[in-house]
């Protein structure tokens, strides 16, 4: 007897998912040296997740190496928030860093940036301008007293606005750059440690230990009223305990850092929710508000890690419902708007863009010090 098939009755086709972004990791974190590896580079740069392994390529003195030591270090460290280190030798070793990062920002992604050197002053504010637009942090470190002075390095720039250059002084040995640079690395290697996607993880850098760094004994509080005006951090020591002591003139680091998360793992979804569809997003108030659930995961999210919190909005700057706006900020710490598509413009439908989606976010914010008064009844 003849056996029919039965796709004469049922006809089955299997759609095969679209594939989006991973997560936007913001604990990748380059190192731009100008040593030698011992090891060829054949694509320019080479990844690494574990100090030992850079230690081989470059030999255990090279401050390539000692950086390494000082970023796996740390704990938690890069790692935990699945992050790796990236060596990017400098062309001839001399290459300026601005220029590296324009030429390597698309060869492989890193989020952090730190130099084997200390950068000059001009070298350092070329690559402020360069890191600025980025979705990126550079962590510069600066060893003499005299670069959080007024007009001086760290002053040009907070008044220059480049909030994603961290300025970070240690005046220990200040004969040579050796003892700043790993501080700063131990800096950095704690500081991208936060695991987004977790619970209560975001963190801030204030009073934080860096292991393998000593306490910066030539600080005194002149300087560090300095930096609260520069916004230059610094590691020093309050009655024997050494701690991280960060200021805010500039941004304090954690808003730079949150803020940059939220930024990239935005653009991450806002694509997923677009590219993996099988079909399409229908420009419909439906689509519109299928990506902006895309949206709100990523806010909900930022609520779980505790980088946005409910409270009451003090800015001047709204937009939407008033009534829902602030509603939604004192529940939720966020607000998700977007004009209906009929008041959409025909050229903005015609080239098939989504209406503007705006966003508000109260920030949770952290406790860095306190006063007390006491009253007292004899």
């Amino acid at each position: 007897m003849t056996q029919l098939a039965l796709s004469n009755i049922v006809n089955i086709s299997v759609a095969t998912p679209q594939t989006g972004l991973g997560q936007y990791n913001t604990s990748n974190l380059a190192v731009f040296t100008h040593e030698t590896p011992l090891a060829v580079m054949s694509d320019g740069y080479k990844i690494y997740k574990s100090a030992s392994e850079v230690s081989t390529d470059f030999g255990p003195t090279t401050i390539t190496a000692k950086i390494a030591n000082n970023v796996f270090g740390q704990n938690p460290n890069i790692l935990s928030g699945s992050g790796y280190l990236v060596v990017i030798p400098l062309v001839g070793g001399t290459e300026k860093l601005d220029v590296a990062i324009l030429r390597t920002k698309e060869l492989v992604q890193y989020f952090g940036i730190i130099a084997t050197k200390e950068v000059s002053d001009v070298d350092g504010m070329a690559s402020a301008a360069a890191v600025q637009p980025l979705n990126k942090i550079q962590f510069l470190a600066k060893r003499l007293a005299s670069d959080v002075d007024s007009s001086a390095f760290a002053d040009d720039i907070k008044l220059a606005k480049y909030t994603k250059t961290r300025v970070l002084l240690y005046l220990t040995d200040a004969t040579t750059d050796e003892a700043s640079v790993l501080m700063a690395a131990a800096y950095s290697g704690r500081a991208l440690s936060t695991n987004f996607s977790g619970s209560n993880t975001t963190q801030t850098m204030h009073m934080k230990d860096l292991v393998g760094v000593q306490p910066d004994l030539a600080m005194t509080q002149t300087i560090i009223e300095k930096c609260k005006l520069v916004g230059a951090d610094v590691y020093a020591s309050f009655q024997g305990v050494p701690k991280v002591f960060s200021t805010g003139a500039n941004g304090f680091f954690d808003q730079v850092y949150n803020l940059a998360w939220i930024v990239g793992a935005l653009e991450v979804a806002g694509f997923n929710f677009l590219a993996t569809s099988n079909t399409k997003i229908p420009q419909t108030e439906n689509g519109v508000s299928g990506l902006k659930s895309a949206y709100r995961q990523v806010l909900e999210q930022a609520i779980a890690n505790q980088y946005v919190g409910a409270g009451s909005w003090t800015s001047p700057d709204t937009f939407g419902n008033l009534e829902d706006f602030h509603r939604n900020i004192i529940e939720r710490g966020y607000y998700i708007f977007s004009i209906p598509l009929s008041q959409q413009s025909s050229a903005d439908r015609t080239d098939r863009k989504c209406p503007l989606i705006s966003m508000a976010i109260k920030e949770a914010g952290a406790i860095h010090s306190s006063s007390v008064i006491i009253n007292i009844n004899a």
